[in-house]
C-alpha cells in the first residue's frame, strides 16, 4: 500500500466513527479499526468504504463522474469552487471540513489546494470515491464511502460541512458539527445551465424550476448566516458540451438523443451559495 494514501487517515481517531458501534476509528496497518476490532480496509485507491447497507444512486455510474471530471477540466465550475475557496477562508475552521456527497471529488481538490484545510470527503458511490481517491495520491484527503443518513463522524468533530449539488441531512450536519462550525451549501438556480433547460424544455418533467423551498427548507433547519448569488456563462467546445449533457442529472430522464443540440456554443452556471449555523 502507498504510505502517501495511507496517511490520509493517520488522524482518524480524532475524526471518523465505526458505523457498526460508534466507537474511534484508528488506523491499523492497511485498515481502519475500531476497539471493538471491526475493521475496514484502506482500498488500493486511498480510500475506505464505511457503507453500511445503502443503494448505490441511479444514473451515477463511473462514465457520468468521467463525463463530470471532463466538464471541470473545462473551468465551467470554477466559479462554484472560488465561491467554497472564499467561504471557508472566510470561516477559517481549526477543525476538518468535510465534504458531503463529494462525487469525483473535484471541489475537495479545490478547497485543499487553495486553503490547505484538512479535508474529509464522502460520497454514497463507490464509482465516484475511487476516482476521487487515485487522482492525487499527495492530496491529503481522507476519501470515503458512506452515506449521508448515517455519516460515520464522531460527533461535534468538524469546522464546515460543504454540501453542493447534494441533498442535505441537517440533523446529521449539526450532529457532527463543532458549536461554531458552518454548513455551505450550493442551490442552483433557475438560470443554472439555462441553454440546456430551454433546448430540452419539452422533456423536462418540471419546465419552470425555483430555489426557493431548498433555501426555505435550509433557513428553518439553521440559522442562515449569508447568501451569495455566483454567476458565469462560458463558451465550451463541443466536447465538454457533449460531456455536460451526458452528466447533468437536469437530464437523466430525457432522451438527450431526440433533441438538437446544434448552436450552443456558451453554457450558464449559476448558483445560490448558502452559509449558516445551528
Amino acid at each position: 500500500m502507498d504510505a502517501r494514501k495511507l496517511s490520509r487517515f493517520e488522524h482518524a481517531e480524532t475524526l471518523l466513527a465505526c458505523p457498526v458501534c460508534h466507537e474511534p476509528l484508528e488506523l491499523s496497518g492497511a485498515a481502519l479499526s475500531c476497539a471493538n476490532r471491526h475493521s475496514f480496509d484502506v482500498a488500493r485507491q486511498g480510500y475506505v468504504n464505511l457503507l453500511r447497507g445503502g443503494k448505490q444512486p441511479q444514473g451515477y455510474d463511473r462514465s457520468s463522474f468521467e463525463q463530470r471530471r471532463r466538464v471541470f477540466e473545462s473551468g465551467l465550475y470554477d466559479n462554484i469552487a472560488q465561491a467554497l475557496c472564499d467561504a471557508v477562508e472566510a470561516l477559517s475552521p481549526s477543525l476538518p471540513v468535510v465534504d458531503a456527497g463529494c462525487g469525483e471529488g473535484f471541489f475537495a481538490h479545490a478547497v485543499r489546494r487553495a486553503t490547505g484545510a484538512g479535508i474529509c470527503a464522502f460520497d454514497i458511490s463507490r464509482d465516484s470515491v475511487q476516482l476521487a481517491a487515485a487522482q492525487d495520491p499527495e492530496d491529503g484527503i481522507a476519501w470515503l464511502v458512506a452515506d449521508l443518513a448515517s455519516i460515520p463522524l464522531q460527533d461535534g468533530r468538524a469546522g464546515c460541512v460543504l454540501d453542493v449539488f447534494s441533498p442535505a441531512n441537517y440533523h446529521e450536519f449539526k450532529r457532527i458539527l463543532a458549536p461554531r462550525g458552518r454548513v455551505v451549501k450550493v442551490v442552483p438556480t433557475a438560470r443554472h445551465l439555462l441553454e440546456l433547460r430551454e433546448r430540452a424544455a419539452a422533456s423536462l418533467r418540471h419546465q419552470e424550476y425555483s430555489n426557493q423551498r431548498v433555501i426555505d427548507h435550509f433557513s428553518a433547519s439553521c440559522v442562515l448566516d449569508s447568501r451569495k448569488t455566483v454567476s458565469r456563462t462560458l463558451k465550451l467546445d463541443a466536447h465538454a458540451i457533449e460531456a455536460l449533457i451526458a452528466m447533468t442529472p437536469l437530464l437523466f430522464h430525457v432522451d438527450t438523443g431526440t433533441i438538437d443540440w446544434s448552436g450552443i456554443e456558451s453554457v450558464t452556471v449559476e448558483a445560490d451559495v448558502l452559509v449558516g449555523h445551528f
